[in-house]
């Protein structure tokens, strides 16, 4: 069984009640698990610190390690960088796509993504996008997934193409109801609970992704 020896550390990594209000701590299920053998007692190592940059963040990189907003050094010989990534929507909001009306995509879903089965976007006629937001992206084995949706855009291609269709557009209303479909399934489950990445902005500024 997985042990850490400080309680302070403990509650860390796993808070029983809010730490920063109103993220609640995570539910089990909903951030991926550790379930290798020793993981948490690395934590009660004596060369190993535990350090919450949700209450410090890191303030400057120095040459013998890192300064926190706390005013503390912390002192390293490598620094690993793992800073995230702009999630689902990064790959096509950072493309400057532009609409009929003149709008861009990124501009479009600036107050939340709406999307046919994660798909297509009202305003957009023509565009298609495979494993996209609202799709089932963090969910699903990304080339089994994207293989399925590439198959359904075959056929409404071939569907086009034999009633001479040039243009397919999604309406607004199709459009919100997936996005109220999405939020009444997640509703049912704990993964709404958790301030994680495939929830919503990956990083102030960036678009929502769901």
């Amino acid at each position: 069984m997985n042990r850490i020896a400080d309680p302070a550390v403990a509650d860390l990594l796993a808070p029983l009640e809010p730490p920063y209000p109103p993220y609640p701590p995570y539910p089990f299920g909903t951030t991926r698990p550790s379930l290798e053998q020793g993981y948490y007692e690395c934590f009660s190592q004596p060369n190993v610190h535990l350090v919450d940059l949700q209450r410090a963040s890191i303030e400057r990189v120095k040459a013998t390690g890192v300064r926190t907003a706390d005013g503390q050094h912390h002192d390293l010989d490598v620094l690993v960088l793992a800073t995230g990534f702009d999630a689902n929507t990064g790959g096509l909001a950072q493309i400057d796509i532009v609409g009929p009306s003149g709008d861009t995509l990124t501009q479009r879903w600036s107050d939340g993504v709406e999307t046919q089965f994660g798909m297509a976007a009202n305003g957009f006629p023509n565009l298609l996008f495979l494993y996209g937001p609202q799709s089932p992206t963090a969910f699903c084995n990304g080339p089994t997934c994207a293989e399925l949706q590439g198959d359904w855009a075959v056929r409404m291609l071939s569907h086009m193409r034999r009633t001479g269709s040039t243009r397919v557009e999604l309406t607004a209303s199709a459009d919100r109801r997936w996005a109220e479909h999405l939020d009444a399934v997640a509703a049912m489950a704990l993964l709404s609970q958790a301030d994680s990445w495939y929830m919503g902005p990956t990083f102030p500024g960036s678009v929502a992704n769901c």
